[in-house]
């Protein structure tokens, strides 16, 4: 196809904000029944799995922050046991409270850095993608477009040669008229029988193929 043997070194690119394509059935619709160009396949995949990390990160970090509202409530309760009664399973689980707590700060944090260049990823994945969903796009449409004139050529063409056709089948059809009723005037529809039994096998055969 035309779009696949045209090499386009450097696509035009588009700095412009649009929504996540891979989520679009539209975009989606554009590749039905054709196999995506293994780079946009790619950005494809890059984008869905941005996309699934980002939906994963929200619920990690909600979860994540509970759990540590929930260890911090656990550890005041073990401050009175740990300190005014001198509970030693009590400072033990308090101790552990808070190693947990700082493990789940060191991940919270962690999961705010990625929360902030995460969108970014995305929005430039998806710009890219769109990049080139419109490079491929449009050398379809140029190759659609290279197609649809030659299709229109062509139907031209039998429709110009339909219409010689028609008059000489008129033609035909009056010359025939005008024969069959002078020779039926002159001589007969009896002797135009015995033409008809004569030569009519011998023209299916010569000039219809008749067997």
């Amino acid at each position: 196809m035309f779009f696949r043997k045209q090499k386009i070194e450097e696509p035009i690119k588009i700095n412009r904000k649009v929504h996540m394509l891979t989520l679009d059935s539209r975009w989606h619709e554009l590749f039905d029944g054709i196999k995506k160009p293994r780079h946009i396949a790619d950005l494809e995949k890059k984008l869905t799995k941005l996309l699934a990390e980002q939906g994963q990160l929200t619920v990690d970090f909600k979860e994540y922050t509970l759990l540590k509202k929930k260890m911090m409530a656990d550890i005041m309760e073990n401050m009175k046991d740990a300190f005014e009664d001198e509970d030693d399973y009590a400072i033990h689980e308090m101790a552990k409270s808070k190693k947990y707590i700082q493990d789940i700060k060191d991940k919270i944090e962690k999961m705010e850095e990625r929360m902030v260049t995460l969108p970014q990823d995305i929005e430039n994945i998806n710009k890219e993608l769109l990049t080139y969903t419109m490079q491929n796009c449009y050398m379809r449409m140029f190759e659609d477009k290279k197609e649809l004139e030659e299709l229109e050529a062509w139907i031209e063409r039998v429709r110009q040669e339909l219409k010689d056709k028609l008059v000489r089948q008129t033609e035909a059809k009056e010359e025939y008229d005008k024969l069959y009723s002078y020779m039926h005037d002159l001589v007969g529809y009896e002797i135009i029988e015995m033409y008809d039994k004569k030569y009519d096998k011998k023209y299916d055969k010569k000039y219809l193929g008749g067997k």
